[in-house]
Order: structure tokens, then C-alpha cells, then sequence
């Protein structure tokens, strides 16, 4: 009942600002290319369905078409050919500030013109047309839209079926079991690792959010199993990046100002009337500012990405890309206060109380792209790029005169530094051979430069340990190919081998891939995947020291890659126009896992690494078997839901050989991400309709606990630090976890422009999540460690 009151009060008010203008439309434009040789379509035929009189276009020689006059508001965009099978895009948000642009790929039919029921295929399918499994695409408009995304594909992620986080503080992707820093993070075709601010500062293979911005993502793809040969260097899963094209037609502006931060971007032409477009965008965030007021934690950063492009008539299109962020957190030592008012006192008691944290990291990526057609039948994608990104962190010991006091001496307890260097070099070559057979054959060289430094003490009152102190170079290539075969109008197939080499270890590996795919009706499909992978550990992990029998000092450069093999059933029905079910069943069998020889240690479960004295084998086996459920109705109507559901088991073996639950074995997890728009109109001017829209966007989560593993009580009091039982490890289960998060948008569509305030609230419910244990020198006593991770933003956005 208060709801909807607040509701009603909410339209009420809002209703007295409408003022009378003309209706609203803008234009919808693109290109329609084959799916594989990537020729223009001429001809086909762009219809937005729901409009009366149906409003259509067809391509010009180009491919390319130009739809005027479409109503602002969510429209469905169904693109159709003679011969190729139908695309439906559905709820595409069609606002007054700029022209939806939409690059639509096209799959060859092999039914006869009289047997082809129009069933369009959706737009969530994957842009890789050779996953036949595990895999869907996601857009820049979900990824503002879903509740507690920030605008960050990893976040966002956590929505679908077989991906969830491991800390709530961090976008770290644990899929399906295993760790974050096993995923592929893939833009506009070359791997770039790290790319998030505050990358590895809690969790390795994590940071805060993206360095880019999600007013520069296209669609993509995101990957949880049994991946095509094209992707190398990964067990677990695949965002596959793009970044999208600017407007080619007129200079747009966005701004956004909010509690997070600003984000600012322009596009436009590159030259009037070329069809060449450029888009950047720059943010700073503001967090750090009110870290220092409070004397807290004072995490800054601020990033730039961008893209240009510029096609040509006979050399093919040309973009460079680029994204560069810094970021910074300054964490003092707790301060000794006693509260005037109420006596209370703030005192010193765990180990982070005597810490101080200065952590820098930064990042940078940027490439060249060329694509050219050969001909008809053959299409060319080449690439070159170089990223590299850093991490320096230094750590200090406060020893206070007194505990009463806030003056001491400053000793080092940790000093380590990380720099990664790696140059690109990628080409891959896509035939049509005919309706039947598409192939794609390709090859990547990175170049890998590394320097690194550890240094650490185990507590405060010992010399700093050199655990690391290497400046290496190595090379990392693979070769793959891949053959889709449409053995009929129902039933297709795809099979695929990828071979990479590995300087530091003089490893190669031969990895064979598979997956089919069977129509059964319409509205019914089945699907089956097979994928062995590979993955190589984070280079410093090759150089750590450690003595051997004989006393001498060793590194770990013997060490093979983590393998996986990965086993996929899926089935899809279709239930109606709008609304989908999928399930999937997966087994991955884990080999050659990297583990400490007679220890329960494994990388297949570590958060961070920057401490390792200890010789590794290759005799670590895991498993991760399990059930992801998706529910999910496409924006229709003016709402969406999806409601997923995993069920799995992750167990590794370590160097000892016993069987015991990952770190990640959370057991299961439900999702329901759900969303809903008002439109705010005067029923007496039907000129203002959908003019300004009211959304609420709502996700919550419930999942196991994360696992844990006991505490010696006696050594832990003994050395005043909190000693682990590592023959009991991940033994123990947290409680359960619930987290929801909120979203409300306010969108008011201009002539020429669209402004948005918008509410997204992280952890609505204070939920807090346990992250081990710590030792309380005050109490002499283990005690809990329970963060609480709280992100509202209020923002205030306008597109020009």
C-alpha cells in the first residue's frame, strides 16, 4: 500500500511539469552484413513492428539504411532477407538525443523459401556465432539499466546464470567455481588483463570497475564454457569487449555528474560527411575526496578511453582504440580517539588498525584494427596493440609511544612492485565456402615483459624477506582454426583445435574444440560443447624464490599450465515472443593445477600472490560439476526479468593429494534481476506521450556462504597472529548471503536532448560479508573480519 502511494505522489507530482510540444521521433540507421564474410546485405528489410503505419527501410548498395520518424520510447527493430534467417532486437531504447545505430549480422538460411516459419532469432544470441553453448551478448543499454552494475560488464554479469563475486567489494567474475583470475578480458579482439581500477589490490584478477566507461561499450559477448578455438589463455570464462563507433552524423555531447564521480564524453564526425566517426571519454571519480574528509580511506581515480574510425573505399576500415586509467588508495593507521559526548573510545586493536596502505596501480591499452574484404567470400581481421599496467604498494608498521597516543615511529612491512608489458600481434582470416561450411583461421604473438619486486615481513618486528626480484621477457603464441558446419536447416556443428607455446616453460599445448547444435522445433533447441583449455599462471608466479634440498635458491619457470576440459548440455525453449528458458548441465575436469608439494596449496584457489617460498608441481587435479537455470523475458510491455539459478559442487586437489571444497564452492545461488518503466504523460496531450519515463530496476541475490577454514586458537594467541589449520582448509561454510540492490531513473526526452536523474544503490538491505578472521591484540582473541561495502550514486546525466 505505501508503494503505491509513494507512486502515485511521485507521478502526480512529476505530471505538473509536462508542458505541450510536438511528438518526439528520431532516427534509427546501421548496416546489415553476413554473419561470416561480412558483405553487405542490399536490399534487406528494417521494420519497426508496432508502429502504424508500419514504419520500414531497406539497405542501400552498402548495406547500409537510414529509418526516420521512429517514435522515441522502447521499440522492437526486426531486420529480415530473402534467404537468411530473422533478427529481432526487442525494447531497444530509442531516445530524442542521438540516432540508434545498430550493426546487424546475418545467418544464411538453408530452408527452402516455402518451409521458413518466421521465428526471428533475438539479439541476446552471441555475436560469435561458433559458441554453441554457455554463451550470450549484453549491451551498453543493460549494462545502465541493471541494478548495482555501475555501468561495469563484470558487475553486470553477475545477473546471469553461472557467475557470481567472490568479495562484494570487488567485480572479480567467479564462474561457475572457478577463479577470477582465470577469465579472459578481451578488447576489441587482444587480451588485456588488469583492466579495472585498484586491479589486484583485494583479489587478483579484480579491481573496483572497468577502466572504461559504459558510454564507449558496444555489445559484447560474455562466455562461461567450452569455448570456440579463437579464445586461448583461459579455463574460465570470456567477456569478449567491443567498444562501439561514434556518431558519424553530428557532434554529441554526454555529461553525468554524480556521487561516484563526473563522466564526460563527445562524438562525432571526424570529417563532415565521411562516414569516419571519433568518440572519447574521460571520468573522475570523487570517492577518494570524501575518504579525506572523514580521515579514511581515500581511494582516487580517473581514466580515459576513446575510439576513432575510418572506413575507406578500397583498403577497408581502419579504428584505434585506447583506454588509460590511474587510480590510487591511501589507507592510514587508526587514530587513538575517546569520544567527548559519549566517552567512546576508538583505540588500535586488529592488525590493520597499525597499518598503513599507499597503493598505486595503473593501466593503459591501445590498438589498431584493420578489416578489409578479400572478396566475396573471405574477410580479413588484423590487429596490433600494446598494454601494459603497474602496481606499487608500501606498507608500514605503526608503533605507537603509547597506546594512548597518536605519535610513533613508521616501519616498512611490505614493499612490492608489478609491471606488465605485453606488445599484440593478431590476424584472422573468416571464408564462406559456401551456406554450408564457414572457417576461421587465425594467429596471436604477445611479447611479455616483466619486473617485479616483493619484499615482506611476517610481523612487525622482523626484517623485510625478499620473496621476488625479477626483470624477465618471454613470448606467449597461439594458432587456432575453426570449421561451422550447417549440416541441415536443424542441425549444426562446429570443430575447432587451438595450439599455443609458452617461452618460459618451452610448453605447447594442443587444445581440440567442439560443439553442436540441433533444432528440434521452432521454439526448441539442444546443444552440446566440448572444449579442452589452458591457462597460464600470472608471470611473476614463475619467478618466486624458494631454496631447494641442497639450499639453493630456485624459481618455479618448470611449472606447466593450468588445463581444463570442459563438458556442456544445454536445452532452449523458446515460450513465446518474448519470454525464454535455458538450462545447462557442465562438468569441467581440472589437470596439471600448480600446487605446493605436500600442502593443501593450490592457484587454483588464490586471491593474491605476492608471497611464495615454497617449490611447485604440477600434480594439482580440480572438478566443478553443476546445473545453471535462466528464466528471462526480454524488455516487452514495458518490463523485463530474469531469474536465474545455479546449483554446483568445486572441489580441487592439492599437493598432498586429499579432495577438499574450493575456495569458491558456494554451492548455489539465485538471482532475480527485474525492471519496470512508467511512462509520464497528460492524458490530454497525447503530443508529450513518452516523453519522460519513470523506471525501477531491482535486483537481489541469495547465495552460500563463502567458505572458510578454522583457526588455531593456541598458536594464534601464541604468536599474536591468526594462524590457520591449512589441513582443515575450506572446511567451514559461511551463512548464507542476501543482497539487493535498487535502481530509479527519471528520463525527460527533449527536441534535442535527453536528461536522466538516476538513483543505483549497492547493498540496499547493509548486508555485510565475512572475509576471514583477524586478531584483536586488545582481547587477545581471533574476532570475525566483516566488511560492510555500501556504493549509492545519485546522478545527474544529460545527452546533448
Amino acid at each position: 500500500m505505501f508503494l503505491r502511494v509513494l507512486l502515485f505522489f511521485i507521478i502526480t507530482i512529476l505530471n505538473t511539469y509536462l508542458s505541450i510540444s510536438q511528438e518526439l521521433t528520431q532516427k534509427i540507421s546501421g548496416k546489415v552484413i553476413d554473419a561470416t564474410s561480412k558483405q553487405p546485405l542490399i536490399g534487406a528489410t528494417i521494420t519497426i513492428p508496432n508502429t502504424k503505419p508500419l514504419l520500414g527501410v531497406i539497405t542501400n548498395i552498402n548495406g547500409e539504411f537510414e529509418l526516420n520518424n521512429v517514435p522515441i520510447g522502447r521499440q522492437d527493430i526486426k531486420v529480415s532477407f530473402i534467404g537468411y534467417q530473422p533478427i529481432i532486437t526487442r525494447g531497444a531504447l530509442i531516445t530524442s538525443a542521438r540516432a540508434y545505430t545498430i550493426i546487424v549480422e546475418m545467418e544464411e538460411s538453408l530452408e527452402n523459401l516455402n518451409e521458413i516459419l518466421i521465428t526471428p532469432i533475438n539479439a541476446k544470441r552471441p555475436l560469435n556465432k561458433s559458441a554453441k553453448v554457455s554463451a550470450r551478448s549484453f549491451s551498453i543499454e543493460e549494462a545502465t539499466r541493471f541494478a548495482g552494475g555501475l555501468g561495469d560488464p563484470a558487475r553486470v554479469a553477475y545477473n546471469f546464470a553461472g557467475a557470481t563475486f567472490g568479495s562484494a567489494q570487488d567485480n572479480g567474475v567467479v564462474i561457475r567455481g572457478n577463479s577470477p583470475t582465470n577469465v579472459l578480458w578481451r578488447i576489441e579482439g587482444i587480451e588485456v588483463p588488469g583492466a579495472s581500477h585498484f586491479g589486484g589490490g583485494n583479489l587478483a584478477g579484480a579491481g573496483l570497475v572497468t577502466i572504461f566507461s559504459p558510454n564507449v561499450l558496444g555489445t559484447s559477448d560474455f562466455i562461461t564454457g567450452a569455448f570456440p578455438a579463437a579464445y586461448g589463455n583461459v579455463t574460465s570464462g570470456v567477456f569478449d569487449i567491443n567498444f562501439r563507433k561514434g556518431n558519424n552524423d553530428e557532434t554529441k555531447y554526454t555529461g553525468q555528474l554524480g556521487i561516484l564521480g563526473i563522466d564526460l564524453a563527445i562524438e562525432g564526425p571526424l570529417k563532415k560527411g565521411s562516414n569516419s566517426s571519433y568518440l572519447v571519454n574521460y571520468r573522475h571519480g570523487f570517492i577518494g575526496y570524501y575518504g579525506r574528509l572523514v580521515r579514511g580511506v581515500s581511494p582516487d581515480y580517473q581514466d580515459l578511453s576513446f575510439k576513432l574510425y575510418i572506413p575507406t573505399e578500397n583498403s577497408g576500415n581502419f579504428s584505434m582504440w585506447g583506454m588509460a586509467g590511474i587510480s590510487s588508495i591511501f589507507t592510514p593507521y587508526k587514530k587513538y580517539k575517546v569520544d567527548k559526548k559519549d566517552g567512546e573510545i576508538k583505540r588500535r586493536e586488529t592488525e590493520r588498525d597499525f597499518k598503513q596502505d599507499d597503493i598505486d596501480f595503473d593501466m593503459m591499452a591501445i590498438g589498431v584494427n584493420h578489416k578489409i574484404q578479400l572478396n566475396k567470400k573471405s574477410f580479413l581481421n588484423s590487429s596490433i596493440g600494446i598494454t601494459t599496467s603497474g602496481y606499487k604498494s608500501k606498507t608500514e608498521w605503526f608503533e605507537p609511544d603509547s597506546e594512548f597516543l597518536n605519535t610513533g615511529t613508521l616501519t616498512p612491512y611490505s614493499n612490492l612492485e608489478n609491471r606488465e608489458i605485453k606488445y599484440t600481434l593478431t590476424t584472422n582470416l573468416s571464408n564462406k565456402f559456401s551456406k554450408r561450411i564457414h572457417t576461421s583461421t587465425g594467429i596471436t604473438a604477445d611479447y611479455l615483459s616483466l619486473k617485479a619486486t616483493a619484499r615482506q615481513v611476517d610481523n612487525s618486528k622482523e626484517p623485510l624477506k625478499e620473496y621476488l626480484n625479477t626483470k624477465e621477457n618471454s613470448y606467449y603464441f597461439q594458432t587456432y582454426t575453426q570449421t561451422d558446419f550447417q549440416i541441415s536447416p536443424k542441425l549444426s556443428a562446429q570443430l575447432g583445435v587451438n595450439v599455443s607455446h609458452f617461452s618460459v616453460n618451452k610448453e605447447t599445448t594442443i587444445e581440440p574444440r567442439a560443439g553442436i547444435q540441433w533444432k528440434a522445433s521452432p521454439k526448441l533447441k539442444f546443444g552440446l560443447g566440448y572444449g579442452s583449455h589452458s591457462r597460464r599462471e600470472d608471470l611473476k608466479v614463475y619467478y618466486f624464490k624458494h631454496l631447494d634440498k641442497n639450499g639453493a635458491i630456485r624459481n618455479n619457470k618448470h611449472i606447466k599450465k593450468s588445463k581444463a576440459n570442459h563438458y556442456v548440455a544445454s536445452v532452449d525453449l523458446k515460450i513465446n515472443n518474448s519470454l525464454h528458458l535455458n538450462v545447462e548441465g557442465y562438468y569441467q575436469k581440472l589437470h596439471d593445477v600448480p600446487v605446493a608439494i605436500d600442502s593443501s596449496y593450490s592457484t587454483a584457489n588464490y586471491t593474491q600472490l605476492w608471497k611464495l617460498d615454497r617449490a611447485l608441481n604440477n600434480d594439482g587435479t580440480g572438478k566443478n560439476i553443476g546445473v545453471d537455470i535462466t528464466l528471462e523475458k526480454y524488455f516487452s510491455n514495458n518490463y523485463y526479468y530474469l531469474l536465474t539459478a545455479s546449483f554446483f559442487n568445486s572441489n580441487y586437489v592439492g599437493g598432498d593429494g586429499i579432495e577438499r571444497n574450493s575456495l569458491f564452492n558456494r554451492s548455489y545461488s539465485a538471482t532475480l534481476t527485474a525492471g519496470k518503466e512508467f511512462t509520464i504523460s497528460n492524458s490530454k496531450d497525447i503530443a508529450n506521450y513518452k516523453k519522460r519515463t519513470l523506471g525501477f530496476n531491482f535486483n537481489t541475490t541469495y547465495l552460500g556462504g563463502q567458505r572458510n577454514t578454522p583457526f588455531l586458537e593456541a598458536q594464534s594467541t601464541a604468536k599474536q597472529k591468526v594462524v590457520l589449520d591449512h589441513d582443515q582448509l575450506y572446511s567451514l561454510q559461511n551463512d548464507p548471503e542476501l543482497w539487493v540492490n535498487f535502481g530509479v531513473t527519471y528520463k525527460i526526452n527533449k527536441k534535442k536532448s535527453t536528461t536522466t536523474w538516476g538513483l543505483d544503490f549497492q547493498n540496499a538491505t547493509l548486508a555485510t560479508q565475512n572475509q576471514g578472521y583477524e586478531y584483536n591484540f586488545f582481547t587477545n582473541k581471533v574476532v570475525d573480519n566483516d566488511v560492510l561495502f555500501l556504493l549509492p550514486n545519485f546522478y545527474y546525466k544529460i545527452e546533448f
